[in-house]
């Protein structure tokens, strides 16, 4: 049999707050329950808003909004409260499609309906030029300095074992 190549042109998809009955959908974006459920325990609890992109009710992608004051950009935002955008993350195959700018404009939209003055957020500028840009797009700048955000835990692919030092650059925009 030959391999045939088709187009899909135009897909729908939504976005909305993820629920706990998600779980299955969003371990094919990220295959890590802990981290999942953290974020459900911090959307009941009023401190996070956990948003997704769905086709078909399958997660394509997801972002966290913390809406704990996202306090290393403070003197940047005159003190005023500032919202974190925290691991916006949108499957490969359907990566610059837009997937990413619609949930941050969720975010954001968000925060201008709780009257949440400022969003940050943090990125990789080594790592993860694309994000950058994407951020720099939507009208977010740079405040403070290179810092480092976490050391993460990894095994590569010959199971060697290492850590990573994730090293990030604040962004904020007024909302």
């Amino acid at each position: 049999m030959n391999v045939k190549t088709y187009e899909i042109n135009a897909v729908s998809y939504q976005i909305r707050i993820i629920k706990e009955s998600d779980l299955d959908s969003l371990l094919l974006v990220k295959n890590d329950v802990s981290v999942h459920m953290d974020r459900f325990q911090q959307q009941d609890g009023g401190k996070a808003v956990y948003f997704g992109a769905f086709i078909n009710n399958l997660a394509v992608g997801y972002v966290l909004l913390s809406l704990e004051n996202k306090e290393d950009v403070m003197a940047y935002t005159n003190h005023e409260k500032c919202a974190d955008m925290i691991d916006l993350l949108i499957i490969a195959p359907l990566r610059n499609y837009g997937i990413g700018s619609r949930l941050a404009l969720a975010c954001e939209e968000y925060c201008r309906e709780n009257e949440i003055p400022y969003l940050g957020l943090d990125v990789n500028p080594a790592d993860n030029p694309a994000a950058q840009r994407l951020y720099e797009r939507l009208g977010y700048h740079t405040v403070g300095a290179l810092h480092l955000d976490g050391v993460y835990d990894y095994t590569d692919s010959q199971g060697i074992q290492g850590k990573y030092e994730d090293w990030c650059i604040d962004m904020i925009k007024p909302m």
